[in-house]
């Protein structure tokens, strides 16, 4: 079987996870033991001394389906919950999102409706469209809250512009991403830089993002383009033990962190015993699935943490 749970840590918290005899859930499954999935949390000293950033955008446009007027993501696959991507989210100790936790930019961008030359292009929204994200559902920790900070375009802004609690369903919040002013024939397009998402508390979470088209230029002065198929992303909230499981080699753990954090997995036969061992050589993150195998899991009871060394500017 398989146990976790939560210890004060200074001003840390600690997961100890527990392996007992074979045969073991994985953190994944439903049941009893799925709650571990939710309490594998980021453990050990952890100090800033920058970040390393990235953008990842995600683009907006439009259904190509004839007859079709929604609005679409038009790169969904690589980012909802079936792609298994997860947009890791680190805690800051000072600056604009002190105790918030914060990831690489993610933008969200409309494209273009045209190019020089041509005319309507498929798959982006009609001129004269205006596009924005609504935030619709969150889901994650209790007690936690998704949130947006809107910026000047270049530089994020200083306070929080909304915040969802986990719970929230048919949310109304969001943020415009075209550029224009909505005007008859205006072109889509919006790139705005300068903007962050946070979340407050450690733990994964899911929200559902749409795109809703916010002009009045269609039938009735209402809009041009239906609203999207809703987007379920996930948000990852400090360094997370996804799964605990069993494999003919020994025990697998799994976990994933933003690139160039280093990580080390480390186990004691006890929680009366005073010392941490290395499991492995520490690990690179690379926002992918990373994975470490216990070998020879001997005691009757092991416990393991994964601890983040560093993270660099």
């Amino acid at each position: 079987m398989v146990r976790g749970f939560v210890l004060p840590h200074g001003e840390t918290r600690e997961l100890l996870t527990m392996a007992n005899d074979i045969p073991m859930r994985s953190a994944n499954a439903s049941g009893p033991l799925s709650w571990i999935r939710d309490l594998s949390l980021w453990i050990g000293v952890l100090w800033v001394a920058g970040t390393l950033r990235a953008d990842t955008h995600i683009y907006a446009g439009a259904s190509t389906n004839a007859g079709d007027n929604r609005l679409a993501f038009t790169v969904a696959n690589l980012f909802d919950v079936a792609s298994g991507y997860r947009h890791p989210m680190v805690l800051r100790t000072n600056g604009l999102n002190a105790g918030h936790h914060r990831g690489d930019v993610l933008t969200f961008t409309a494209l273009s409706a045209t190019d020089i030359g041509t005319g309507q292009l498929p798959g982006r929204a009609l001129l004269g469209a205006r596009l924005a994200v609504q935030v619709v559902q969150v889901d994650g920790p209790a007690g936690g809250f998704f949130e947006f900070w809107e910026g000047d375009g270049e530089n994020p802004g200083a306070d929080v512009t909304f915040r969802d609690p986990v719970g929230t369903t048919g949310g109304t919040h969001s943020l415009v991403i075209s550029e224009n002013d909505g005007g008859p024939g205006s072109d889509p397009y919006g790139h705005i830089h300068g903007r962050e998402f946070t979340t407050s508390v450690v733990g994964l979470y899911t929200v559902g993002f749409r795109l809703i088209d916010v002009s009045t230029n269609g039938p009735q002065g209402g809009p041009l383009h239906a609203p999207s198929d809703v987007l379920f992303m996930r948000f990852q909230a400090g360094p997370v033990i996804e799964a605990i499981q069993p494999v003919p080699t020994g025990v697998q753990l799994s976990f994933r962190t933003p690139l160039g954090i280093t990580n080390l997995i480390e186990f004691k036969e006890g929680l009366q015993s005073p010392d941490w061992t290395p499991l492995a050589a520490p690990l690179r993150g690379n926002n992918k699935l990373q994975t470490v195998i216990d070998p020879q899991p001997s005691a009757a009871v092991r416990l393991y943490r994964l601890r983040v060394l560093n993270i660099p500017r």
